[in-house]
């Protein structure tokens, strides 16, 4: 089945309305009368970039699979799509199409402006997303996606904020925080990236009354706001005397200073413990440039956790306005918290001949400063991980910065608490996501930023501050006010139409002091808005009643990098909002990476677009392929095993063309012939084990026991049973039996197969009139035949099985070809089991080892052990029978040569009369109206076997009438 037959599918689907009959039906009532029970399916939102590539695929196609199974298994199931529309991945894309270089561009232009074009952009390629992932197969609900823009998602979010501040878990501070300085705005610990980067690495001398303490460090930018320096109380310093010098440092680190320094003739004058140096006043080397250090003292303090003795002097330079650890020590020894860079990541006006240069750009200067006041014991390179923006890559800096935040620290319990209730699959990733919610700070919330949900904080001069929960709490306007407000609000309800920047900046409340307030500016964190889709999209709080019919979500499906994101956002709201994790299983996938393990990427040129492998393979193809291996683990893209699924996917096409030809709705019969027993046991066993494997996310598991069972247990083993017996000619009270399997088979495994290849599923379901459904996706979800559980059936196959491949090992080893008959097969066994199988099985066995006669027993025949005993196989092959076998092979050969179809009947010449023994079976298998015998001109073709040989002449029944 190839794309032009799947375009064919998805014109039935358009042409039927089936999705939308689906979604309908699955609405309605179950089989008890009852009210169908709901499954919340939570998409997680990608952003609307244009286009989407393997690993967009992947997700979307886990999505739909699950979707699929959920609703076949007769739950209504939500599948609103989402989009991700704020944040700086827009605001970026909009810069570079503008070539704005910074914030102040951004004002120049004008904040309107560029907040209509993020819009613009933010939405321009949903329409196009929604065609490509539709072009999967994946049925959402395309025409309603979830937009973080929109207003009532808007009020989602305030309500939680208000109730984060309601709670006590909402406050402002000096903090350090990563900032992005060409976004000029914070960035939240789980937005960081680490990349390999070699920096200045400075080992400083700090005067004191009689001596240097040595410090170290890779960030001469933060020295300006030294305000401390750490030592380690359990730790041994030494005072060194090099040259005319006095160094202190710790003493296991000091043959290394001095090796890296190049200094070979040191000595030690005195030891102390690191306590000793508590307190321990100093000179900061540059007071004199920013002379915001003049009035802070500058000393000694103690860290036994923050300190550590690997590597640098055993000193630690302590800036609290620039590092997390430092600010810790900082503000628990009262250190000064000094922090004088801008957003921009240049120093600000105090910083005298500094102002203005970029933290980075500094570095250089401030050493060649230190060495001209020889305060640099020594300077190298150093390769370390260094953090960047996630969207524009630049470089960050940590520095302390007022922001919100909320206190996640403080709920850690509970969302510990709450991760423990959640099923992950699997189990390790729950015990990731547990690892890092252990090492969660508090969140810092606000970003100084434009494209985004607005701040819902209001302040007054007068030191009052107001939050809102709801555009309801905003005043009711006036007239003039209404003119003043750019034409932005609704007069009915008193909304604005836009609750963005700028139009949001423009409401003033009143403040009990008389005064108005003003709203802060900022917008809050993108993952904010991502964090609150689970109740956000369905419209609450203003609209509750599918939050309270479907809220938690019964799934969520996304990457690894959704445990620092998505998934980390959705529980810190979920608990704030609700003290309840949003979500109840979580199936976690891998990434999708090149034939070699490496990340695809345009710089690379190894990028494999999903619409390649459709053009040359279909879409099904590419589904199973992506959901035969496990979804948790790194999908290995490799065009060879692409290939080896399409191959499979002949085989079953092929499958289920012959089932349509010679097993069409077939009869319920009551007495089955064990190979029949057999393969409809087989099919009880698979449909409970992919059920379950589908019910515990197993996907893999689910999709390869299908394909499996449909290509070896189906098609090579039990088709080649009973192909004899539903031969058109073929009239013996057992055909009905074998064409009953054969199509109930082909129906439940058309059900089995619709979740994960849906155009194939329903292409047989509807050549093959598999059932009275209109598609095979308003179908049920297959139940077990119970009725036809044989355990006993099945292990006596597997010991049939075996004897057949014993058999045919036999054959090859001697080079007897398996389509000649010999005259017995005899199975030597001291194994009941054994015994009861060749009487069971007898005729199976006859067939497939193409003897004449089985039985229990020795013989002196070739002969192959197997796992119960011996298999004997005669030496003595019937040749006349065995040209017989190979000239209809031959004649075979020839009717699909010539593309004749089993319906077309043909006339056959041979001029062997030796054939005449076997005439009627020739015809039959061959389709021949008539053979007649005699010498023949211009034969078709020829078999020969030893001396004896056949030549033969084929013609249409049409030929001969022209």
């Amino acid at each position: 089945m190839n794309k032009s037959h799947e375009e064919e599918i998805k014109r039935f689907w358009e042409a039927r309305s089936i999705y939308e009959k689906l979604k309908e039906s699955s609405k309605g009532r179950g089989a008890s009368g009852s009210s169908r029970k709901k499954f919340y399916f939570l998409d997680g939102p990608p952003y609307a970039t244009g286009s989407i590539h393997m690993g967009t695929a992947w997700n979307k196609i886990l999505k739909d699979t699950y979707i699929r199974f959920w609703r076949m298994s007769g739950f209504d199931v939500w599948d609103q799509p989402g989009y991700d529309t704020h944040g700086l991945p827009i605001e970026n894309k909009v810069e570079k199409d503008f070539q704005i270089k910074s914030k102040s561009d951004i004002e120049k232009l004008g904040i309107e402006k560029f907040v209509h074009e993020c819009r613009k952009f933010a939405t321009k390629y949903i329409d196009i997303m929604n065609q490509q992932f539709a072009n999967l197969g994946v049925w959402m609900d395309w025409k309603n996606p979830y937009l973080t823009l929109d207003n009532e998602y808007i009020e989602g979010a305030w309500h939680t904020f208000k109730i984060a501040f309601e709670k006590g878990l909402l406050y402002q501070g000096l903090y350090p925080v990563h900032v992005c300085p060409h976004c000029e705005t914070a960035v939240a610990y789980n937005e960081i990236e680490y990349t390999k980067v070699s920096d200045p690495s400075v080992y400083v001398k700090f005067p004191t009354k009689d001596g240097f303490l040595l410090i170290w460090t890779t960030t001469p930018w933060t020295l300006p706001s030294n305000t401390g320096i750490m030592a380690k109380p359990s730790a041994d310093y030494v005072k060194v005397k090099v040259g005319k010098e006095t160094l202190i440092m710790a003493k296991v680190l000091m043959d290394d200073v001095m090796k890296r320094a190049g200094v070979t003739s040191y000595k030690i004058i005195g030891t102390m413990k690191g306590k000793k140096l508590d307190g321990l006043e100093y000179e900061h080397p540059l007071i004199d440039i920013f002379k915001f250090q003049e009035p802070v003292k500058h000393r000694v303090v103690l860290s036994e956790q923050y300190v550590e003795l690997e590597s640098g002097t055993g000193l630690v330079h302590t800036a609290p306005g620039f590092g997390q650890e430092d600010y810790k020590v900082g503000v628990e020894n009262g250190l000064s918290i000094i922090s004088p860079l801008k957003l921009d990541g240049t120093f600000n006006e105090t910083c005298g001949q500094f102002a203005g240069i970029f933290a980075k750009t500094a570095d250089r200067k401030i050493i060649d400063i230190l060495k001209e006041r020889n305060l640099l014991l020594h300077e190298e390179k150093v390769t370390h991980d260094y953090p960047l923006c996630w969207r524009c890559s630049s470089p960050l800096l940590e520095m302390a910065v007022t922001q919100w935040f909320f206190k996640v620290t403080q709920i850690r319990k509970e969302l510990l608490k709450e991760n423990k209730k959640v099923k992950w699959y699997p189990e390790w990733a729950g015990q990731r996501f547990e690892n890092w919610l252990n090492s969660l700070g508090d969140w810092p919330i606000s970003r100084q930023r434009y494209w985004g949900i607005p701040l819902p904080i209001w302040t007054c001069s007068c030191g009052e501050v107001k939050i809102i929960g709801s555009s309801n709490e905003l005043p009711k306007l006036t007239d003039a006010q209404q003119k003043d407000a750019k034409g932005v609000m609704q007069s009915a309800s008193y909304t604005l139409k836009d609750l963005h920047r700028p139009y949001i900046d423009d409401i003033r409340l009143p403040c009990k002091c008389g005064k108005e307030m003003s709203r802060i500016h900022d917008v809050l964190d993108v993952w904010f808005d991502s964090g609150l889709a689970s109740w956000a999209s369905l419209g609450y709080p203003n609209r509750k009643e599918l939050f309270e019919n479907m809220w938690p979500a019964d799934l969520n499906i996304e990457g690894p990098d959704q445990i620092r994101g998505w998934w980390n956002s959705q529980l810190i709201t979920g608990v704030i909002t609700f003290n309840k994790a949003p979500f109840k299983n979580i199936l976690f996938h891998g990434f999708t990476l090149d034939a070699h393990g490496s990340k695809m990427s345009k710089s690379k040129g190894n990028i494999i677009s999903p619409e390649e492998v459709i053009d040359k393979y279909g879409r099904d193809v590419l589904r199973l392929y992506l959901l035969s291996s496990a979804p948790w683990e790194d999908f290995y893209f490799k065009w060879t095993d692409v290939d080896a699924i399409a191959k499979s996917f002949m085989v079953l096409e092929n499958t289920y063309n012959y089932v349509k030809s010679y097993a069409p709705k077939a009869k319920k019969v009551k007495d089955l012939e064990p190979e029949d027993a057999w393969i409809l046991s087989r099919l009880n066993n698979l449909i409970e084990e992919v059920t379950k494997h589908y019910r515990t996310y197993n996907i893999h598991k689910a999709v390869n026991a299908i394909t499996n069972f449909m290509l070896n247990d189906f098609s090579r083993v039990y088709i080649k049973m009973v192909r004899d017996r539903v031969w058109p000619t073929y009239s013996g009270s057992d055909k009905q039996s074998a064409m009953f399997a054969l199509f109930e088979v082909a129906k439940e495994c058309s059900k089995l197969l619709a979740p994960a290849c849906p155009f194939f599923a329903e292409h047989v379901y509807q050549i093959g009139e598999l059932g009275k459904e209109e598609s095979v996706h308003m179908c049920k979800w297959p139940k077990p035949y119970k009725k036809y559980a044989n355990p006993q059936i099945e292990k006596e196959m597997e010991i049939v099985q075996e004897i057949i491949e014993t058999a045919n090992a036999v054959r090859k080893e001697n080079n007897v070809k398996i389509r000649w008959p010999v005259e017995n097969v005899y199975i030597e066994s001291d194994d009941e089991t054994v015994k009861g199988c060749l009487i069971t099985f007898e005729k199976v066995l006859k067939n497939m080892t193409n003897s004449k006669y089985i039985s229990h027993g020795k013989s002196e025949g070739y002969s192959k052990a197997f796992s119960k005993g011996t298999v004997y196989v005669s030496k003595n092959v019937l040749k006349a029978e065995a040209l017989m076998r190979e000239l209809l092979r031959e004649i075979q050969s020839h009717r699909k040569l010539q593309k004749l179809i089993v319906e077309d009947k043909i006339v056959l010449y041979l001029d062997n009369d030796s054939m005449q023994e076997f005439e009627r079976e020739i015809r039959d298998k061959v389709g021949a109206k008539n053979i007649i015998f005699g010498p023949i001109e211009k034969p078709t073709g020829q078999v020969q076997l030893e001396d004896e040989k056949v030549s033969f002449k084929i013609e249409t029944l049409q030929k001969i009438y022209e």
